[in-house]
């Protein structure tokens, strides 16, 4: 699972966009919520295959309908065999 962490520039929110990517598809979720907690939403996405760019950025909507570009800059999870979640940067 990766994950991104950006703003909206539409509504202003903070995104957390989560994510797998293999040959066929990126699919993944996008996660949004205001400064005053307000608003709390989200939405599922799914991309084709020859969507990202060969530097593996793609480009998804927040669920406000502006489009957001995910670079390959993402941050990654595994778990150890303590189900301990060690974060990587690519």
């Amino acid at each position: 699972m990766n994950y991104h962490w950006s703003d909206c520039p539409g509504c202003g929110c903070q995104l957390s966009i989560n994510y797998t990517a293999s040959a066929s598809r990126i699919s993944g979720s996008v996660r949004r919520w205001s400064a005053d907690r307000s608003v709390n939403d989200g939405r599922l996405f799914e991309i084709g295959p020859g969507v990202a760019s060969p530097e593996g950025a793609f480009t998804t909507a927040c669920v406000c309908g502006r489009e957001i570009t995910v670079t390959s800059h993402a941050v990654s999870g595994e778990r150890d065999e303590g189900l301990r979640v060690n974060l990587t940067s690519d």
